[in-house]
């Protein structure tokens, strides 16, 4: 058959539109559409307690029993250690969290929640009142008192109290007496704004004086980096109890962990009760003076209400006390403690002045025997304020502009002296130099002015002798005048002024 170019026959036409040749692969023949067949999603089985919640919470060993909304469900843990399951009967092996599920085939899986909390502590001690020891004898890491204790308040604690504030070597024992012998685990609530991981990196611990391995029991913090956090539970291991006084020691490497209650778990009942620690009797210092000032190169004696204690100073390079004797020896100008001890006691402590070695014809004034113009002070009555690093651990602050401090003071004689202010640079907030004194005060000496040099400087934070210049002081009464002239709070500190006669 012979077919014209550009044309098909009619029966031909027919039979490819029957084969569907020209047709698309949609139904209808419209090409580039297409159809898709939808899945319908599975269902999920729905998991709940016995009694319809939609959570489970177990004490350990506890059992409830759980149910699906389909029958023939595979049940499993995602926790086993913390909760098993076997058809729907749920177990509680340890404290912690799991999830029980029920599969099948042809449904999603279902879950529900399980919490395991411990069984209820057959005791729960307090620490605030275990044996406080503190290495230094005044709980230094927390500013605390010789004598005092590391009773702290906090919130969070159990009682709204713990103990804390630790340093190397400070020790805290705490008794506690059992009605039986019986295996019991000890858990401490503790807190603090670091994670120890292990534990033994900050502390050891001994129990009936066997020691208890810390090297796998780890501290992680909760805090929020500002030093507010909640207690946790660590666990310090399972042991066995005596019948009777059982003893639980537990020493510091430096800033541990405050410790809130010693929690005692057992399966066997039996009475735990703390043992208090004794009061310890004080040490009383009978020196007339609270403060005992002395000069450079000069002796004081302690005298204390106790025999054989034991004398330590914190700063030696002020001053240095005999240990058995109490005699002290001022070494430079300064403060310091002699820290008081004895065992069995509570720690006390005499506070130290170290002045400098007077010269022969020395006068001194101390600033805080002046008095101001009141208009003038800003902040208080007087610029008088306490700073532990100046020789009466008061000194002058606070300066207001026009303020005028007068202090006034006697001389045994008249004649020409060298005037010097004992000082450091910065008012109340503190500056590191003045770098003109000039600018910034005036001083008179019975109404004489000062000739203080020009762009006279004041450098560093201590208290230092600096000389003004020479004056003229008068037999018997004298007084020294100081006015602020610069801008508020600018003036210096002032401890003292001090007259060395010419040669």
């Amino acid at each position: 058959m012979k077919i014209m170019k550009g044309f098909f026959p009619i029966a031909v036409v027919g039979l490819l539109l029957s084969l569907g040749a020209c047709t698309g692969p949609n139904e209808g023949g419209k090409s580039g559409q297409s159809t898709t067949s939808s899945v319908a999603p599975l269902p999920r089985i729905t998991v709940k307690t016995a009694d319809d919640k939609t959570s489970l919470t177990l004490i350990v060993g506890e059992t409830g029993q759980v149910k699906a909304d389909q029958e023939g469900v595979t049940w499993a843990s995602t926790n086993a250690a913390v909760a098993t399951v076997e058809n729907g009967v749920v177990t509680a092996v340890a404290p912690g969290s799991a999830k029980i599920t029920a599969s099948k085939d042809g449904f999603k899986t279902g879950e529900l929640n399980v919490t395991v909390n411990r069984k209820p502590p057959i005791a729960t001690l307090h620490f605030e009142v275990a044996d406080h020891y503190s290495a230094d004898g005044e709980w230094t890491n927390s500013n605390r008192g010789p004598g005092e204790t590391p009773i702290y308040s906090k919130s969070s604690a159990s009682d709204g109290t713990c103990v804390g504030y630790f340093g190397d070597g400070d020790k805290e024992t705490l008794t506690f007496t059992s009605s039986a012998a019986i295996n019991a685990e000890l858990l401490i609530t503790m807190g603090h704004n670091s994670s120890y991981e292990p534990l033994s990196e900050i502390m050891s611990a001994k129990l009936n004086n066997a020691d208890i391995d810390l090297s796998k029991v780890n501290f992680t913090s909760d805090s929020d980096g500002s030093g507010n956090y909640t207690f946790i539970g660590v666990s310090f291991g399972k042991f066995d109890l005596v019948q009777g006084n059982n003893v639980l020691e537990i020493s510091m490497k430096g800033n541990a962990p405050y410790l809130d209650d010693l929690l005692v778990y057992s399966d066997t009942a039996a009475e735990i009760t703390a043992v208090p620690a004794p009061e310890k009797p004080a040490i009383t210092v009978q020196n007339a003076e609270t403060e005992l000032t002395i000069e450079a190169e000069s002796t004081v004696q302690l005298r204390v209400d106790v025999e054989g204690v034991k004398y330590r100073s914190n700063s030696e390079s002020v001053a240095t006390v005999d240990e058995n004797t109490g005699l002290v020896t001022g070494v430079a100008k300064g403060n310091t403690d002699i820290v008081i001890t004895k065992d069995g006691y509570k720690t006390t402590k005499a506070h130290i002045i170290v002045t400098e070695k007077v010269v022969a014809g020395e006068v001194r004034a101390q600033a805080e025997d002046g008095t101001c113009n009141d208009a003038a002070i800003a902040e208080a009555d007087t610029p008088i304020v306490k700073r532990s690093t100046s020789t009466g651990e008061t000194c002058t602050a606070q300066w207001a502009a026009e303020a005028v401090l007068v202090v006034k003071f006697n001389a045994a004689n008249a004649g020409s002296y060298k005037l010097y202010l004992n000082g450091r640079a910065g008012g109340q907030y503190g500056t590191a130099n003045i770098d003109n004194l000039k600018a910034i005060i005036e001083v008179k000496v019975n109404n004489a002015a000062v000739a203080i040099a020009d762009d006279f400087a004041i450098s560093g934070r201590t208290f230092t002798d600096y000389l003004l210049g020479d004056v003229t002081l008068q037999a018997g009464e004298n007084t020294i005048e100081v006015k602020a002239i610069g801008e508020d709070n600018t003036a210096p500190n002032i401890d003292f002024f001090k007259f060395v006669p010419n040669a």
